[in-house]
């Protein structure tokens, strides 16, 4: 479905994030998903996930095809990231959330709530989570799950948005 240029504009001060990417769209487009989430189709780039997660509400994240292979990664907001470590790689590739003992390093801030990039120790963006705590928190952890694994390389967002883009 497309947006009207005032839905665009709505859509721009509810999630401020969007808004360069917003600046520049000529064409705005929202997918339904399975559930109650939705993917935005940006000139034909599937570029963010908006999702309902349990406990923290709406989500509008970036997708991994935006962070990896999008004409307008330029644009890209900076997100925190969380760094892990090789041996949390391929769980978190299989969909599992991300474990205190699992992280490296954190950079940047966040709150509860927050969308966090979660990269292997060579910078690579493996998935999108969202913050089950803030940072000040996570750090003062020793164990547990702390960040919601939402999106991550493999799964059926990222076979979606190859398909999509194949078609614009």
């Amino acid at each position: 479905m497309r947006l009207s240029n005032r839905e665009v504009r709505e859509l721009r001060e509810i999630y401020p994030h969007m808004g360069p990417v917003l600046d520049e769209a000529e064409v705005v487009e929202v997918v339904p998903l399975s559930g109650d989430s939705s993917l935005y189709l940006i000139d034909g780039e599937p570029l963010f996930l908006k999702t309902s997660v349990k406990d923290v509400g709406e989500v509008v994240a970036p997708t991994l095809f935006f962070v990896h292979k999008s004409s307008k990664a330029k644009l890209l907001p900076q997100y925190p990231r969380a760094i892990v470590d090789a041996g949390a790689v391929k769980p978190i590739v299989n969909g599992a959330d991300i474990m205190r003992p699992g992280i490296r390093e954190l950079v940047g801030e966040f709150n509860r709530g927050d969308v966090v990039l979660v990269s292997d120790e060579k910078g690579r963006v493996i998935a999108v989570a969202v913050a089950l705590f803030s940072k000040s928190e996570i750090v003062q952890m020793q164990k547990g799950k702390v960040l919601l694994n939402i999106h991550h390389l493999g799964d059926k967002l990222w076979q979606i948005s190859l398909e999509l883009a194949k078609k614009s």
